[in-house]
C-alpha cells in the first residue's frame, strides 16, 4: 500500500513539474528582443513597415497583424498601402514560429495582388502548435510602369499555449 501511495506521489510531482516547465519557457524569454521581435504574451501584436524612410513615390507602407483567435488558433492579416494608384500592389504575409533563436516560415499567405489600386489587404486563420512565440513577417509592394517599390514588415512575437 506504502509503495503504492509513494508511486502516486512522484508520479503527480513529475507532471506538475513537466507541466510547469511549458509555462516557464514563455516566462524566461517574455520581454527579450528576437530577430527585431519583442516575445509578448498580449492577445494581438501589429507591425508596421518603417516610416518615413521606407516611403517612396507609389508605396506609402505596410502592415502585419497576428491576433489570437482561440485556442492554438490565431488570424494573420496585413496591408500595402499606396501614396499613388499603382500598377499592382501586393501583400504577403509569413506566420513564423520561434524555434532557439530563428523565426521560421509555418504558413505563407498570397501574395494577393490588387491591379490598378492603391491598396491590397489579406487575412486568413490558423491552427497552431502550443507553447511556441509566433510572428508575422510582411512583404509589400508597389509597381508602377517599371518603377517597384518594396518594404517589409514584422510583428512582435506573440506567445501561444
Amino acid at each position: 500500500m506504502r509503495k503504492q501511495k509513494w508511486k502516486w506521489v512522484l508520479i503527480s510531482v513529475v507532471c506538475f513539474m513537466l507541466s510547469t516547465l511549458t509555462t516557464m519557457a514563455a516566462d524566461e524569454r517574455l520581454g527579450t528582443i528576437v530577430d527585431g521581435s519583442l516575445l509578448t504574451d498580449q492577445e494581438e501584436v501589429i507591425g508596421y513597415s518603417e516610416r518615413p524612410v521606407m516611403r517612396g513615390t507609389y508605396l506609402a507602407s505596410g502592415d502585419g497583424k497576428l491576433a489570437k483567435s482561440g485556442t492554438r488558433y490565431v488570424t494573420v492579416s496585413g496591408s500595402t498601402t499606396c501614396n499613388k494608384i499603382s500598377d499592382e500592389v501586393k501583400v504577403t504575409l509569413h506566420l513564423q514560429r520561434l524555434v532557439g533563436n530563428t523565426w521560421t516560415n509555418v504558413y505563407t499567405l498570397g501574395p494577393k495582388t490588387a491591379k490598378n489600386a492603391s491598396y491590397v489587404s489579406n487575412s486568413k486563420s490558423y491552427t497552431v502548435t502550443g507553447g511556441y512565440y509566433y510572428r508575422v513577417s510582411g512583404s509589400h509592394s508597389a509597381k508602377k510602369g517599371s518603377t517597384t517599390e518594396a518594404t517589409a514588415s514584422y510583428t512582435n512575437g506573440l506567445w501561444i499555449d
